[in-house]
C-alpha cells in the first residue's frame, strides 16, 4: 500500500516512516495540515495515518478538506490526547481506526495488515493494485 504519515514530531514521524516501509509499504511523511493536503492533492494514497493534533491543524478540520479533494483512502488516526469525545467526533467522519500513542507496533501491523486484504479482495478482478 501507499501511506502517508502525518507527524509533526520529527521522531515519531521517522520511527513510524521507518517501520511501515519495513513492512513492505511505499512512504510518504508530512509534516503539518498543509503538507498532507498538498501531497494528497499531487498523489494518491491508499491510507493516511493521521496524527490528531498538528501545528495548523486538527484532524477534525482536515479530514473534511481531504474528502473534499476525492480523497477516499482510509484514515487511521493518531493522538496522544484520547478523549471519546474526540473519538467520537472522528469516528463520525469515517475514521477507519483510532489510536492512542505511543503507537504499539504489532497493532499497527495487523491493522495494515487486515486493511491491505480488505482493500485486495475489493479490488475488481484482474485489476491491477493502486499501490
Amino acid at each position: 500500500m501507499r501511506i502517508l504519515i502525518v507527524e509533526d514530531e520529527e521522531l515519531q514521524r521517522d520511527v513510524l516512516a521507518a517501520q511501515v516501509a519495513g513492512w513492505g509499504h511505499e512512504v510518504a511523511t508530512a509534516a503539518t495540515g498543509e503538507e498532507a493536503f498538498a501531497a494528497a492533492a499531487a498523489e494518491g494514497f491508499d491510507l493516511l495515518l493521521l496524527d490528531v493534533y498538528l501545528p495548523d491543524a486538527t484532524a477534525v478540520e482536515l479530514i473534511p478538506r481531504l474528502r473534499g479533494l476525492g480523497a477516499s483512502a482510509p484514515v487511521i488516526t493518531l493522538t496522544g490526547q484520547s478523549s471519546r469525545e474526540l473519538e467520537r467526533r472522528l469516528r463520525e467522519l469515517g475514521i477507519a481506526y483510532y489510536m492512542a500513542k505511543p503507537v504499539d507496533a504489532v497493532e499497527l501491523r495487523s491493522i495494515l495488515e487486515h486493511m491491505g486484504r480488505t482493500a485486495a479482495r475489493q479490488r475488481p478482478q484482474g485489476a491491477l493494485p493502486v499501490c
